[in-house]
């Protein structure tokens, strides 16, 4: 059962998430570099794969730790910011309903009719339903590392659409190898064409992926002393 979180507490979880993803990135470097004596380029083909997943699960229990944050639990939906609330809106099944039922009111490729009554009464049942739910508070049991919106890759536009749901100031994390780091490990986990990369490639990569994880860590934690 989630609760808010204090300070000292999101604090003290955003640094052990450094703390643990740095390791990963130190551990890809000591076994597929500093160790890689027959500079086996396998295993820096390899290591790309989990130099993004440092990234992904930094990212997504960082901003985890920020929408606890902004979480308590007798407060109600409406009190919150628009964007805050929309992460659990959007999980809600009357909303795919909602939309279900107006796209089915809908004639593709005719003139909208001046009365639409399918498309008022699935308006009507939104109306109650949204005002009904703006009334209760966020459900407590609600896993929040699932209210991070991941699309599969966290990107740059991914990174940016979270941080600004959050209100994070992001202006000094240098995001812009990102999509890059992202493109490769896409190549090999959907099996497009692939080129061994050489040592320096994956070097510069850790030390890019490293600087990313510290500066979006020092947003985080500007972000919590401050909210």
């Amino acid at each position: 059962m989630t609760r808010h979180l204090k300070y000292h507490e999101a604090r003290a979880e955003a640094q052990k998430a450094l703390e643990r993803h740095l390791e990963i990135l130190s551990n890809i470097k000591k076994h597929c570099i500093t160790k890689n004596d027959e500079k086996d380029e396998f295993l820096y083909l390899m290591s790309i794969p989990v130099i993004y997943a440092a990234w992904e699960g930094f990212f997504r229990i960082s901003c985890s730790i920020c929408l606890r944050r902004k979480f308590h639990v007798e407060r109600k939906l409406k009190s919150y910011e628009d964007a805050y609330a929309t992460l659990w809106l959007q999980r809600e099944g009357f909303v795919d309903s909602f939309f279900d039922k107006l796209f089915n009111s809908v004639s593709l490729g005719k003139k909208p009719k001046k009365l639409n009554t399918g498309r008022y009464g699935a308006l009507t049942i939104f109306t109650g339903k949204i005002k009904e739910w703006l009334e209760k508070p966020p459900n407590r049991l609600t896993n929040f590392d699932e209210l991070v919106m991941t699309y599969s890759n966290i990107n740059k536009e991914v990174t940016e659409l979270n941080s600004t749901i959050i209100g994070l100031d992001i202006t000094n994390v240098k995001l812009g190898r990102l999509d890059d780091l992202v493109g490769q490990r896409n190549n090999i986990a959907h099996g497009g064409l692939i080129d061994y990369p050489k040592e320096n490639t994956i070097s510069d990569l850790i030390d890019y992926t490293e600087n990313l994880l510290n500066e979006f860590h020092t947003s985080v934690t500007l972000w919590l002393k401050n909210s």
